[in-house]
């Protein structure tokens, strides 16, 4: 026993003259020859490199908290053009699901015509009596505006929860960010915790989450131009056919802007 704390206290003392020899050989540095970098952050004691507020976290922490800003800066704008052209599709979406609701019902008003030519009919001979009046319980809409409402109702469901999505995106940024201006207790502790949410952020697929708003907001525009063109096939062809021009132009644009990156490498059209 006394022989092992013997050997402690040999290693000690050893431990403290290696101190004392490169504190020796490694002086203080003198503030009055600091370049600017050094000035914005003085050099660590020897053997205080790693410690609670060392200059390496104080370096860490400006420079990821400037990458922060710009990544969170361009998340933000992403979601903000998203939720424009939500909300604006939306709108749009919605005034023609309103009128093509119209024909999954009873045409209520062909029904009251018949019925006050029908009272007339009654009242003054001249009058031709119309048709039977339609039975309501056989009533059944055509495949073509079952196919024009599933489609528009689709692309407004979609748009609407990608509104939704893109909201809750924007409240886990604003958390994240301020998650990391919560004070802490020294350099080190903010670097652990940066690195811990920041590692989070990658593991939880945020940043594939936001790009798959985009998606989901395009297939939605896509349902939506399908149905448009199922509905102005039987109202007007020539009508039709122009939008049918205009939808194979934009969506061939679409894609080969979509792809192009991948052969070009300079290309500037990646999403």
């Amino acid at each position: 026993m006394e022989t092992q704390a013997r050997r402690w206290v040999f290693v000690v003392i050893l431990r403290l003259q290696l101190i004392h020899t490169r504190a020796e050989r490694y002086p203080p540095p003198n503030p009055e020859k600091f370049t600017e970098f050094e000035k914005k952050y003085p050099p660590d004691h020897f053997g205080e490199e790693a410690s609670r507020n060392a200059r390496v976290w104080r370096m860490y922490r400006d420079r990821v908290t400037d990458l922060d800003e710009d990544l969170l800066q361009g998340w933000h704008e992403t979601l903000n053009v998203l939720l424009i052209f939500a909300g604006l599709f939306s709108a749009i979406a919605t005034a023609f699901v309103i009128e093509g609701s119209k024909q999954l019902q009873h045409d209520y008003t062909e029904y009251t015509a018949r019925g006050v030519i029908a009272l007339l009919a009654q009242l003054d001979n001249t009058v031709v009596p119309p048709g039977p009046l339609p039975n309501f319980n056989s009533f059944s809409a055509s495949t073509r505006s079952q196919w024009v409402n599933g489609l528009w109702f689709a692309s407004l469901t979609l748009a609407l929860i990608d509104a939704l999505l893109a909201i809750l995106a924007k409240q886990w940024l604003v958390e994240y960010a301020s998650k990391m201006r919560r004070p802490v207790a020294d350099a080190r502790r903010w670097a652990w915790r940066h690195h811990a949410f920041n590692q989070g952020l990658s593991k939880w697929g945020v940043g594939v989450f936001i790009s798959s708003l985009a998606v989901l907001l395009h297939v939605s525009l896509y349902l939506f131009l399908f149905g448009l063109l199922t509905y102005l096939f039987e109202l007007d062809a020539k009508v039709c056919a122009a939008a049918i021009v205009l939808t194979v132009a934009a969506s061939a644009f679409h894609i080969i802007a979509t792809i192009a990156p991948l052969w070009f490498g300079d290309c500037p059209t990646t999403t």
